[in-house]
């Protein structure tokens, strides 16, 4: 297993209709709310208070893997990612542990020093990008609450994400600076 000291919670991505409407719900919060950003698959806006690891609203659009995914699957959880200092070494440490390493990592290593796992089963994917160094301090997204098998708790602890991700028998929801949110109201 790779050392936890070397891994830190970068950003919960949450694939929503509208990140507008999202980020409109979110503002009773008093959280930050970044700009809108326009990519060529996505719209994208952070929300974040002081602390590490932000929100991150992501709305499809038109065509590609952002929109299959929502159509697929419908709105929830994206991604999780995480900032960890030696890529190769984090991934070596992942053999036998039941992740798979997704397709579009073959050049998202090579050009973005980022890598992402999956596994069936499992609600979202894991993001993995190598940085010079890791944040400290308290986390903004303190806890996820995600519908899964108990029996992924090993995967979970393998990426580090243990004392953030717990499974639910209830609704999903993240637990941002203390505030309890049910996934759903940001649809």
């Amino acid at each position: 297993m790779f050392d936890p000291i070397q891994v830190a919670p970068s950003h919960v991505a949450v694939l929503v209709p509208s990140v507008r409407r999202a980020a409109d719900y979110l503002k009773q919060f008093n959280f930050k709310i970044g700009e809108v950003e326009e990519f060529e698959e996505t719209r994208e806006i952070y929300i974040q208070g002081i602390e590490k690891n932000s929100l991150l609203l992501m709305e499809a659009k038109e065509s590609g893997s952002y929109q299959k995914a929502l159509a697929k699957r419908g709105p929830g959880l994206h991604h999780l990612a995480i900032d960890v200092l030696d890529l190769e070494k984090f991934l070596d440490s992942l053999s036998g542990s039941g992740w798979l390493l997704h397709l579009n990592s073959l050049k998202s290593i090579k050009s973005y020093q980022t890598a992402y796992l999956a596994r069936p089963g499992f609600p979202a994917l894991i993001e993995a990008q190598e940085k010079k160094k890791l944040m400290a301090g308290p986390l903004f997204v303190e806890e996820i609450s995600l519908k899964f098998d108990t029996g992924h708790t090993g995967l979970i602890k393998s990426v580090g994400l243990e004392q953030i991700l717990k499974p639910s028998t209830g609704k999903s929801s993240l637990t941002l600076q203390g505030q309890k949110i049910e996934l759903e109201k940001l649809f």
